[in-house]
């Protein structure tokens, strides 16, 4: 069953690929971010985002520790980190806002853990992912969380040209400042 859910996640993730892609290609008529936002960019954006994160999530569960991995590493390195990586991401959005993290309010944030890395959420993310694959210790895991980590890395040269093309010189200053990743 756990396969099951690491292909939906798998899925999921290559769709928003290939949104990210065709909006990328028509900016005229992007997908994402859309050009009008409302309750139907809302809905479409975080179902297929519940549904990548919950399907990687229940793939680590129906093969919870498959790998018969010690608790030492599960416990003490894999769920702290996904608990800190999580928590990190859920700042980020709030600071970011959650319609702005869709691309909404076409406003350029660059306060706060803004100033740090261009790309806060992403990084968290990439972290909470490799913790859930530590602390699930599973194929089925480490399959749906790669996935997921994989779309938040590709995401980053197609949203940086979008924030290119919507806030200029702006971005551009912000760009010349701060690090992508920020580490």
């Amino acid at each position: 069953m756990g396969m099951v859910f690491a292909s939906i996640t798998v899925a999921a993730c290559l769709s928003v690929a290939a949104i990210i892609v065709w909006s990328d290609k028509n900016p005229a008529r992007p997908i994402w971010p859309p050009l009008h936002f409302g309750w139907l960019a809302r809905v479409a954006t975080w179902s297929v985002t519940a549904i990548a994160i919950g399907a990687a999530y229940y793939a680590g569960q129906t093969s919870w520790n498959a790998w018969g991995w010690p608790d030492g590493i599960r416990w003490f390195i894999g769920f702290p980190l996904a608990s800190v990586a999580s928590s990190v991401s859920s700042f980020a959005i709030m600071k970011l806002g959650l319609d702005q993290s869709m691309g909404a309010d076409r406003r350029l944030v660059t306060g706060g853990i803004f100033a740090r890395t261009r790309n806060p959420t992403y990084t968290a993310n990439i972290a909470l992912c490799l913790g859930w694959i530590l602390l699930a210790a599973s194929w089925p895991a480490a399959i749906s969380a790669g996935a997921l980590a994989t779309l938040y890395v590709f995401a980053v040269p197609f949203e940086e040209r979008w924030l290119a093309r919507t806030y200029g010189e702006a971005w551009s200053a912000y760009r010349a400042r701060v690090k992508r990743w920020g580490l």
